[in-house]
């Protein structure tokens, strides 16, 4: 199927605030929908969205993106902050299981 480079929107993030992981994320997040093209361009991330097919509509596609890049920026300063605790969780929780006794 040939979009027609119209349907494409064109959404600019800046490194300074958002990741390229959380760009990246969103993506995949958001695949079903969208086909993104993630670049980066000096100081920006450029993402280029395209319809995943001929049923979507590219109305909201920039909102939709904006969105769920926020969402798994978050999501990722939250992994790092509570990843000290998460792997003391997992080394008590197996220390106990016997496991490592060979």
């Amino acid at each position: 199927m040939t979009i027609a480079t119209g349907d494409a929107r064109t959404v600019t993030l800046s490194r300074a605030a958002l990741s390229v992981d959380a760009a990246k994320r969103a993506a995949y997040a958001l695949m079903a929908r969208y086909d993104v093209d993630v670049a980066v361009i000096g100081d920006d991330i450029v993402c280029r969205l395209l319809p995943a097919n001929s049923t979507v509509s590219m109305e909201t596609a920039e909102r939709d993106f904006r969105r769920e890049v926020i969402d798994q920026d978050l999501r990722i300063s939250i992994e790092e902050r509570t990843a000290p605790y998460r792997d003391a969780i997992l080394g008590l929780a197996f220390s106990r299981t016997g496991l490592q006794d060979g």
